[in-house]
This record gives structure tokens, sequence and C-alpha cells, in this order.
């Protein structure tokens, strides 16, 4: 088993869904014969969502505790809904290849005879970051991949870089080392142990300890669209690989 993270960057970077990137990945795994769970992020359509809501919720709510609790209930509702308008083109070419829903509980395997499965968001309080590592764990998955917009992890703290302003961030990021091959404990030390939404970091805390746990089995890539295709078919990948 594949877990496969496409970022809602990836699949709707800007508020319109990419056809020309959903059918690489359909391609791709129409010549595998292996499984692959993708969990799918918001993107720009969560972040206009979200945006456009905070005004009603804080009417409706009073509480801005609650507020921030639907305001997360929301970012989930869009990335199933991102995920089920992929698995739906994936489903036209592939048919009873796709499972025909999404998973809604990382923590449960599914049993079916279909080898490409589609999830979303889980619940608030989770990153889909660690979404994707409980399904590592509830499957037995061995390569999980993130596909970001970065071509590497950098050596450099987010904690830090989230007291910067966007130009200060933009040229610490581009002085710090690119990290290519790094241990799941030194992948734990450079993000922290805690997440924080909003925190613009490589990787989830919390997933980052699930990941150190089978860390025997797991592998983990994180990189760019062209090199996670890389990557499958066989050709030198440049990203930053996970592992022990």
């Amino acid at each position: 088993m594949n877990i496969i993270k496409l970022g809602g960057s990836i699949v709707n970077p800007d508020g319109k869904y990419d056809q020309k990137v959903i059918a690489e990945f359909i391609r791709l795994a129409s010549k595998s014969k292996e499984k692959f769970i993708f969990v799918v992020g918001g993107g720009k359509l969560c972040r206009k969502v979200q945006a456009a809501s905070r005004g009603l919720l804080r009417t409706a709510l009073r509480d801005e505790e609650k507020v921030k609790h639907g305001h997360d209930w929301l970012g989930i509702a869009i990335t199933k809904i991102n995920a089920t308008y992929v698995l739906e083109k994936f489903k036209q070419k592939l048919g009873k290849e796709v499972y025909p829903e999404i998973i809604l509980d990382p923590t449960r395997k599914i049993k079916s005879s279909a080898r490409i499965f589609f999830t979303g968001g889980w619940k608030p309080g989770c990153s889909t970051d660690k979404d994707m590592m409980i399904l590592a764990e509830t499957y037995g998955a061995k390569r999980i991949c993130k596909i970001t917009n970065i071509a590497y992890v950098k050596k450099i703290s987010p904690l830090n870089l989230a007291k910067l302003s966007s130009v200060q961030k933009e040229k610490q990021l581009k002085k710090a080392a690119e990290i290519k091959e790094m241990s799941w404990q030194q992948l734990r030390n450079l993000v922290g142990e805690k997440w924080l939404p909003g925190l613009n970091t490589p990787f989830d805390p919390e997933a980052a300890k699930i990941g150190d746990r089978l860390r025997k089995k797991a592998v983990l890539y994180i990189g760019k669209k062209e090199q996670f295709f890389n990557m499958f078919t066989g050709k030198k990948f440049k990203g930053t690989i996970v592992r022990k």
C-alpha cells in the first residue's frame, strides 16, 4: 500500500480543478498494480470558503472557540469535496479498481478488492499529514508520499520562521541547507512537538511522532509532483527521504 498526500494546491491551485494533473495521476495508477490511498487537501477553495464564512460563524455562534471549531469543520468538508471529485474522475477511467466512497475514519481498515482509495480530512485538531500517517499505520503502508510545492525540506525551524516577515522568511529559506535524507527523529527535532494550525511546516509534528513509531517499516518521500512521478517510474528522485 502507498499513501499519497495530494495537497489542495496540487489538484485545485486557483479555485478550479487541474484536469491535467488529475489525468497524470490516473495514468500513473492505471500503469501500476500497486494499491494507493490518496489523501486530498483543501487548497484555495478551502481558504475561500473559510474566509467567506468567518463573519457568518461569528454572528451565529458568538463564541470564538466554537467559531474556530466550525471553521475547522468547513475546511474538512472542502477536503472531502475535493477528494470526492478526484475519486469520481478516477472511477470514470478505472471503474471497480476504485473504492466508490471516500474513507471517513482512517483508524478503521476497509475490506475491499479495490486497490485505489480516497479520503480528505478527518476531524478538527488533525492535519491531513496526521491523517496520512494514521492510514499508514492502519493499512501497514511502507511508502508514504507528501506532494508539495517545495523541492526539499530545509534545515530551519518552522517556529523560527513564523516570527519573520514574508520577505525575511524567503531570504532565510533561500539560505537554508537542503536536506536530502534524514531520520524520523531528525524530522521530529526539526518540526517540534506540537501541531499549530496555520504553521508553515514541512510536516506535522504529531504525524512525525507516528512516523517515528513506524520507522522500521515506513519511508516518507517529500517533494514536488514531478519528482513523485520520477520516484514511481524508477528515475532519480530529487526531494527529501525520511527513514529509520
